[in-house]
C-alpha cells in the first residue's frame, strides 16, 4: 500500500543561533569600563605593591595599558608614565575603580623618608611571581631578599638584561610578571583569579618587616 501523499511543505530545520555574550567595553572618558569590571579586594595579599594590583586588575578584565595607567591618575602620559608614590597617585580616583580600602592603597605606594630609600628599577622575588605578588617592600632599598623565601631579589632579566624602570606606565603594566623589553618569564605564570591566596607564614613576615621598616 503506498503511502498517502502529503500536501504540506516540508518541514524546515532552523539553522542555531550563535550564542552571543556580552562584551566588556570601556568608556574612555571615564577609563572605567562602561557594562562594569571584575575586581575583589579578596585577591590581595598584604604589602602588595600598586604595580602588581593593577596587573591582577588588567589581566582580570582584559584592560589596555594606557587605560590602566590612567587610573592612577588621569592626566599623565600613560607611555611615559608615573612613580607609583605617596602625594603622585589619585588614591581616591583608584579607590573609586577598584573598591578597594584607602589603607590598602597607601601601603601599596612608595613613602620615601630619609630612612626609606627605594629602588627606582623593578626588584622582585621569582617565587612570589609564580604565585603572581609583588610587594612594595621589595622596592626598599635597604631589603636585599624576600621577606618570605629568603631569596635574593633580581633586577634585571635572565634572559636579555633589561632592568624595568619602577613607573606605572603603558610598558609595565601591558608585560605583567615578565621582561617589559623580551617578554621571558620573571617565575611562572603569573596570577590568575583562581590563584590562592600566600601561605599565612608568609602573609605574617611581609606584614612584620612593612611595620618595622615604616613604624620602628
Amino acid at each position: 500500500m503506498q503511502p498517502g501523499a502529503s500536501s504540506l511543505p516540508p518541514r524546515s530545520v532552523a539553522s542555531p543561533r550563535p550564542l552571543s555574550f556580552p562584551i566588556l567595553t570601556l568608556d574612555e572618558r571615564k577609563l572605567t569600563p562602561a557594562l562594569g569590571y571584575v575586581f575583589s579586594r579578596k585577591w590581595l595579599d598584604p604589602c602588595e605593591s600598586l604595580v602588581s594590583i593593577l596587573w591582577k586588575f588588567e589581566r582580570a578584565n582584559g584592560a589596555p595599558g594606557h587605560t590602566v595607567a590612567r587610573l592612577a591618575r588621569p592626566d599623565i602620559d600613560p607611555y611615559e608614565g608615573i612613580v607609583p608614590e605617596l602625594g603622585e597617585v589619585d588614591i581616591n580616583r583608584l579607590r573609586e575603580n577598584l573598591l578597594v580600602p584607602v589603607a590598602t592603597l597607601q601601603m601599596a605606594l612608595l613613602q620615601p623618608s630619609q630612612r626609606r630609600r627605594y629602588s627606582n628599577v623593578f626588584r622582585h622575588c621569582r617565587r612570589c611571581m609564580t604565585h603572581g605578588y609583588h610587594s612594595v617592600l621589595h622596592q626598599m632599598e635597604s631589603i636585599r631578599a624576600c621577606p618570605a623565601h629568603h631569596r635574593a631579589l633580581e633586577t634585571e632579566c635572565r634572559r636579555c638584561g633589561y632592568e624595568a624602570p619602577y613607573r606605572v606606565s603603558v610598558r609595565l603594566l601591558e608585560a605583567p610578571y615578565r621582561c617589559a623589553s623580551c617578554r621571558a618569564s620573571y617565575g611562572g605564570q603569573g596570577w590568575t583569579p583562581g590563584t590562592p591566596l600566600m601561605k599565612a607564614e608568609h602573609r605574617k613576615a611581609f606584614t612584620r618587616r612593612y611595620f618595622e621598616r615604616h613604624l620602628g
